[in-house]
């Protein structure tokens, strides 16, 4: 969805005629009805479509993620690898924390990762 970018200029005592408004309204129902679209239901608003967020996102109760989606990483190179970050099926509620340590994440298929740092080397 671009940017909506809509203005008019008018002088005080101007007659504003529905002519002049007719090629920004069609801009504004364009912009509006595009994707990604927006419904509310209640006190939640879904969005469909591709939403791209050129901001900071801030997630005051959490990201909830359903049908084993993922969170995709791109690298500092923009190409055709990435890195994702999946949950399997779980069979309970499960909490993973983070330590609070700077530092490589091992996984069990990086035995020779964890081995080679370790205090047993």
């Amino acid at each position: 969805m671009a940017d909506l970018a809509v203005s008019n200029t008018f002088s005080a005592g101007t007659t504003i005629v529905a002519a002049d408004m007719n090629t920004n309204f069609a801009e504004v129902v364009s912009w509006a009805t595009g994707t990604p679209t927006l419904s509310a239901s209640g006190n939640a608003t879904t969005v469909s479509g591709t939403l791209s967020v050129s901001e900071l996102v801030t997630a005051n109760q959490g990201v909830y993620l359903p049908n084993n989606l993922y969170i995709a990483f791109e690298g500092s190179t923009a190409d055709a690898y990435e890195t994702f970050l999946r949950a399997t099926d779980p069979t309970a509620d499960r909490t993973i924390w983070l330590p609070n340590v700077s530092g490589t994440l091992a996984t069990a298929d990086d035995a020779n990762g964890v081995i080679g740092h370790s205090v047993f080397n």
